[in-house]
């Protein structure tokens, strides 16, 4: 607002100038009060706190006043200029109007026209000034409030983080828990038990072996129980391959989703069970390529990610909602894809219609 005001001023001083200046030498009283309004306008413009710019302003409009009944009648058509700023900063503006009409009371009839002109473009300055700072005040409060909404969604994640890696840790000391507590009262019990059984057999087996023969058949029994306890246990725990594969495919697109900026959604359907290592292996890489060709590339704000098993084909898809590109330029990351997934007899397509999405289908037998 003060570079407008500043040049407005310049605008209006100029032509008081030009009107108050009189053939021959130019008057040195006169310059001299062009001057003095000169460096209290300055003053205005450097002072920092309010009041002191208010009390300024007043002291320009006293200084205009007495300028305009000493030196020069011209100087009134610098008034409407200050008293509109003046009333910037009050809520009320429609005393500035009548403020201003206040001097044509007194004013000559030679200047009324003049004045008029410079008090309507005074009015209409100040209110577009007024209008465009208004907005420029809601942009600020927009952007501050969307701060201060940015600054408490990150709170609340770096919460969120924290009470996940908590989580994380109490489920494995959990986990570790039941593990040792099932060793304990199951495998433990059932060792100890043919331990007790065998020490039992070696003590009879010269005095009596036919109890020993039926001790050391019990501590065998025991003893393949056990066996087949430790199997279920460790079967139980095994993660399944669909946690293996696709639970490690959603946390790496994720993870490069807060990297690069991106929105990564992530979904399977069908058997996961009957993707190999291999597969797994070839649908990462391809997923990992297509994400980053998309986060450089394609212009894309979001990435959705999915593998399907269906009845002969594995199939993921890397869609993005990017610029695309009706003509699809095969560089070294789709080569490398096309070359990783031939080895497995598998196929990679891409589309840039709509967006940019990359199709790996890899054949499988059923058993």
């Amino acid at each position: 607002m003060e570079i407008w005001t500043i040049g407005n001023k310049v605008i209006v001083l100029l032509y008081v100038i030009l009107a108050a200046s009189r053939p021959g030498e130019p008057d040195p009283w006169l310059v001299l009060a062009f001057l003095i309004y000169l460096a209290l306008n300055l003053c205005i413009h450097i002072a920092k706190k309010k009041w002191i710019k208010q009390a300024l302003i007043l002291g320009v409009l006293l200084y205009l006043t007495v300028s305009a009944v000493n030196f020069h009648p011209e100087f009134t058509l610098l008034l409407p200029l200050s008293i509109f700023e003046l009333f910037s900063f009050y809520k009320r503006r429609i005393f500035a109007v009548l403020l201003m009409l206040l001097p044509m009371v007194f004013m000559e009839h030679s200047l009324l026209v003049q004045y008029a002109f410079v008090a309507v473009y005074s009015f209409f300055n100040f209110a577009m000034i007024m209008h465009y700072m208004g907005r420029v005040n809601r942009q600020e409060d927009r952007m501050e409030r969307l701060r201060s909404d940015t600054g408490r969604l990150a709170k609340q994640l770096n919460e969120n983080r924290d009470f996940l890696r908590t989580s994380e840790y109490m489920a494995k000391l959990e986990e570790r828990s039941r593990l040792t507590q099932e060793i304990h009262d199951g495998i433990g019990h059932a060792m100890t038990g043919a331990l007790i059984q065998m020490e039992a057999a070696k003590r009879l087996l010269g005095s009596d072996p036919g109890t020993a023969e039926t001790l050391l058949s019990n501590a065998i029994g025991i003893s393949k129980e056990g066996i087949e306890q430790i199997r279920l246990t460790l079967k139980n725990t095994k993660p399944l391959q669909e946690q293996l594969g696709f639970s490690r495919l959603k946390a790496a697109a994720e993870a490069f989703g807060v990297q690069a900026g991106l929105q990564i959604t992530a979904l399977h359907e069908g058997d996961m069970e009957v993707i190999t290592p291999l597969q797994w292996k070839i649908i990462h890489e391809n997923v990992t390529e297509a994400l980053t060709n998309a986060a450089k590339y394609a212009g894309a704000s979001a990435v959705h990610v999915e593998v399907r098993v269906l009845n002969r084909f594995i199939k993921a898809v890397v869609a993005d909602n990017g610029q695309g590109s009706m003509k699809v330029v095969k560089g070294l990351g789709l080569l490398g894809m096309e070359e990783r997934t031939a080895a497995v007899n598998g196929t990679v397509t891409a589309d840039g219609t709509r967006g940019f999405v990359v199709t790996t289908l890899i054949p499988y037998e059923r058993e």
